[in-house]
C-alpha cells in the first residue's frame, strides 16, 4: 500500500512538473524562442511521457520549424496515447497536407471530424486536401458540410468561395466570399480572392473597389497593390495602374510579376524606355522568370533593338522550353533581321508546340516570301484568313463558292481588295491573268481607289469595298485578291511584271500638267517621306522631311510634296535651301496621285503606297527601306522583281536613314546633271 502510495505521489509530481515545463515552453513559443521552447517539451515528455499535449505542442513548434517529418511523428506519438484527440488528427492531418502526402491527411482529418463534427478548421484543411487531390466536387461538399455546422466560420466561407472561384461558378464564389469578409472584416485574402472574383466577372471596377477596401486594412500588402494595378491596366487607368505596380514592387522587390505588369503599363504610356528599365530591373532580382525576359524581348523587337531582342527571347525559350509565345518574337526578330532562314526554324518550333495557331503559320510565310520561295510562301500565306485579327475582312465569304483559278466562263467572279492600299496596287496586275480565264471580273475595292481602276482592263464591274455595295451585288464566285499569287503558282521568276499596268487617266494628267507647267526646267522629284503612324511598320518606314536635308542642296532638282495624312504638315518647314512645292491640297484620291506623278521624272518614297503606284505606272522610282524590310522587297538586293523601273536603297543599320540619304543625294546630283545636260 505504502509503494502504491509512493507511486502515485510520483506520478503527481511528475504531472505537477511536467505541467510546469508545458506551461514554460507555452511562454517561450509565445517569445519566438523555439530552441528553449523544444527543450521544456522534450524535459516534460521524458518526465511524464503519457502527455499528450506535450507531443501535440512539441509537433507545433516543429511544424513552425518546418520540420514537417518530425511534427509528422510527434502527433503520431501523441496519438498512439490518446486515439481519440481530435485537434492531435486535425494536426497530423494539416503537417501531412503540406508534405504533401495527401490521402493520409485526408484519412487523419476526416478522423477529427468524425470526433469532433463542429471542428470548423478540420473541414477547411480536409476540403483543401480534396482540392489538392482534384476532388474538386468533393470538396465543395466538405466545405458545405462544415459551413452546415459552422455557418459562422469565415474560413470555411473563403475556402468554399475560393473552390467556387476555381470551377469556375463565379456568381456563387462572391456570394461566398463576401459571407467570408462580413464574418470577418479583416480577413486580407478573402479580399484577394473577391477582387479575383469580381474580375473574372468582367467587373473591373468593382474588383477595383474590393481591392482598394483591403489596401485600406493592408496597406503594405504587396499582392493587393499588385492585383489593384493589373486591374487598373486592364480598364485602363494607366497612371494609377504605375502608380499601383510601384508599391507593389517597392513593398516585394523580387515580385518578378508586378515588374511585369508595371512595364506593360509603362509601355501602354508610350514610355518604351522606361518600361525597358523595369523588365530589367525584375530580371536583376530575379533573373529566372521567362515572362520577364519574354516583354523585355517583345519590346526590343518594337524597338528595333533587334539583336537584343534575339538574346531576350533566347533566354526566354531557354526557361520555358515550350513557350510558343517567345519563339514566334524571336521568328519576328530574326525576320526583322533579314534572317528568314532561321526565323522559319523559329517558326518551326512555335508551331510544333501550337500547330493549331494561324498566326504562326501566317508569320512563317512573310519570312518564306523574304527568303524568295513565293510559290511556298504563297501558299502558306492563305492562313492570314484564318487569324483573329484579321477575321472581320474574311468571314463574310466563308460560306461563298470559292475561286481557285478554273475556267469561270460564264460566270461573274467577284475579286475582293484586302490590307493596305500598297498591297492593292501592287497585286491588281493578276486580274489581268484573271480575266484570261474568263468570264465577268468583279473587283471591290476602296473609295479613294475607284477612280484609278476605271478603266481597268483586267475589270469588268468595280464595286466599293463597304458591306452594302457588295451585298447588293449579283456574283458566283470570289477570291481575294491576295489568293492570286499561289493561284497562278508565282515564282520570282514568274511575276507578271509588265509595266506600266496601271494607266493615269489623260485628263487628270493634262490638269496636272497645267499645275506643274510653269516651274523651271529641272528635274522634278516627288517625295514622300512617312508611312502611316498608326502601327509600328508604318513608323519604322517613317524617315521623316527633316532626314531630307541632304538633298536640299543638289543644283537642278525641284521637290514636290506627295505626302498626305498629317506628316504632310512637314512640307511647310522643308529642311534649309530645299525647293518643295506642295500641291497637295488638290488631290482627291490616288486618281489625282497617278496623275501628278505622270508629270514628274521620279518618285522618291519611303515603303509606301505610293511608291507602288509610281511603279505600276512605270516611272522611275526609289524607293527608302528601313533595316527591317517588308517580305515583298526580299534580301540584300537593290531592285525589286515586281517594279522593273524600281530602285532600292536600304538602310545599313536600324533607325538611321543617314546612309539612305547620303547615297540617295549621290545618284541625284548625277541624275540632275544628266538632265541639266541634256535640256541645255
Amino acid at each position: 500500500m505504502k509503494e502504491y502510495q509512493a507511486a502515485m505521489c510520483r506520478q503527481a509530481q511528475n504531472s505537477a512538473q511536467g505541467r510546469e515545463l508545458y506551461q514554460a515552453a507555452i511562454t517561450y513559443i509565445n517569445c519566438d524562442q523555439d530552441v528553449e521552447a523544444i527543450c521544456c517539451l522534450r524535459e516534460a515528455i521524458a518526465i511524464w511521457p503519457e502527455d499528450v499535449n506535450a507531443y501535440c505542442l512539441l509537433g507545433n513548434v516543429r511544424n513552425r520549424q518546418g520540420r514537417s517529418a518530425d511534427a509528422i511523428q510527434c502527433y503520431q506519438q501523441g496519438l498512439a496515447i490518446c486515439p481519440d484527440s481530435a485537434a492531435t488528427w486535425y494536426n497530423l492531418g494539416t503537417a501531412l497536407l503540406a508534405v504533401p502526402r495527401l490521402s493520409e491527411a485526408v484519412e487523419a482529418l476526416q478522423q477529427a471530424i468524425a470526433l469532433q463534427p463542429d471542428f470548423a478548421g478540420a473541414y477547411s484543411n480536409l476540403g483543401y486536401a480534396l482540392e489538392e487531390q482534384g476532388l474538386s466536387g468533393d470538396a465543395l461538399l466538405c466545405y458545405q458540410q462544415g459551413l452546415a455546422i459552422c455557418p459562422g466560420s469565415a474560413e470555411l466561407w473563403y475556402n468554399l468561395g475560393a473552390a467556387l472561384l476555381a470551377v469556375p461558378r463565379l456568381s456563387e464564389a462572391v456570394e461566398a466570399l463576401r459571407q467570408a469578409i462580413l464574418l470577418q472584416p479583416d480577413f486580407l485574402y478573402a479580399y484577394i480572392c473577391l477582387g479575383n472574383a469580381l474580375k473574372e466577372q468582367g467587373l473591373p471596377e468593382e474588383a477595383i473597389h474590393c481591392y482598394q477596401q483591403g489596401l485600406v486594412l493592408y496597406p503594405g500588402n504587396a499582392e493587393l497593390w499588385y492585383n489593384l494595378g493589373t486591374d487598373l491596366l486592364a480598364v485602363p487607368r494607366l497612371s494609377e495602374a504605375v502608380q499601383a505596380l510601384q508599391q507593389a514592387v517597392a513593398l516585394q522587390p523580387d515580385f518578378a510579376a508586378a515588374y511585369t505588369n508595371l512595364g506593360n503599363a509603362l509601355k501602354e504610356q508610350g514610355l518604351s524606355g522606361d518600361a525597358v528599365h523595369c523588365y530589367q530591373q525584375g530580371l536583376a532580382v530575379y533573373a529566372n522568370d521567362d515572362q520577364l525576359w519574354y516583354n523585355l524581348g517583345t519590346l526590343f523587337v518594337e524597338l528595333q533593338r533587334l539583336p537584343e531582342a534575339v538574346k531576350a527571347l533566347q533566354q526566354a525559350v531557354a526557361l520555358q522550353p515550350d513557350f510558343a509565345a517567345a519563339y514566334a518574337n524571336m521568328g519576328n526578330a530574326l525576320q526583322s533581321q533579314g534572317e528568314a532562314e532561321d526565323a522559319i526554324v523559329a517558326y518551326d518550333r512555335a508551331i510544333a508546340l501550337q500547330p493549331a495557331k494561324p498566326e504562326l503559320y501566317c508569320d512563317r510565310s512573310l519570312a518564306i516570301l523574304l527568303s524568295g520561295d513565293l510559290a511556298r510562301g504563297f501558299a502558306e500565306f492563305r492562313w492570314r484568313t484564318k487569324v483573329e485579327r484579321y477575321r472581320h475582312a474574311y468571314e463574310w465569304w466563308d460560306d461563298q463558292p470559292q475561286w481557285r483559278g478554273e475556267n469561270f466562263t460564264g460566270k461573274r467572279l467577284l475579286v475582293y481588295d484586302e490590307q493596305g492600299f500598297g498591297d492593292v496596287l501592287q497585286f491588281c496586275r493578276y486580274l489581268l491573268l484573271v480575266k484570261a480565264r474568263g468570264g465577268s471580273v468583279q473587283f471591290s475595292t476602296k473609295q479613294p481607289l475607284l477612280r484609278l481602276f476605271a478603266n481597268f482592263p483586267g475589270i469588268d464591274e468595280l464595286v466599293e469595298h463597304t458591306a452594302t455595295a457588295i451585298a447588293r451585288t449579283q456574283f458566283d464566285l470570289v477570291v481575294p485578291l491576295l489568293s492570286l499569287p499561289h493561284i497562278f503558282g508565282t515564282t520570282l521568276h514568274t511575276i507578271p511584271a509588265r509595266v506600266p499596268y496601271l494607266t493615269a487617266d489623260q485628263r487628270l494628267v493634262a490638269t496636272w500638267q497645267n499645275k506643274v507647267n510653269g516651274r523651271e526646267a529641272n528635274l522634278r522629284v516627288g517625295l514622300v517621306w512617312a508611312g502611316s503612324q498608326e502601327n509600328i511598320p508604318g513608323r519604322i518606314r517613317t524617315c521623316g522631311l527633316k532626314a531630307m536635308l541632304p538633298l536640299a542642296d543638289i543644283p537642278g532638282v525641284t521637290y514636290y510634296s506627295l505626302q498626305t495624312g498629317e506628316a504632310a504638315n512637314e512640307a511647310n518647314t522643308p529642311p534649309p535651301g530645299m525647293r518643295l512645292i506642295d500641291l497637295t491640297d488638290d488631290i482627291y484620291d490616288f486618281a489625282d496621285t497617278a496623275a501628278l506623278i505622270m508629270n514628274l521624272d521620279l518618285v522618291l518614297s519611303v515603303d509606301t503606297a505610293v511608291a507602288h503606284l509610281a511603279g505600276a505606272l512605270g516611272k522611275p522610282a526609289w524607293t527608302l527601306l528601313p533595316a527591317a524590310v517588308d517580305w515583298r522587297w526580299l534580301l540584300a538586293r537593290n531592285d525589286t522583281p515586281w517594279y522593273p523601273t524600281m530602285r532600292l536603297f536600304r538602310q545599313s543599320t536600324p533607325g538611321d536613314w543617314s546612309g539612305v540619304m547620303t547615297a540617295v543625294a549621290q545618284e541625284l546630283r548625277t541624275l540632275a546633271t544628266a538632265k541639266a545636260g541634256v535640256t541645255a
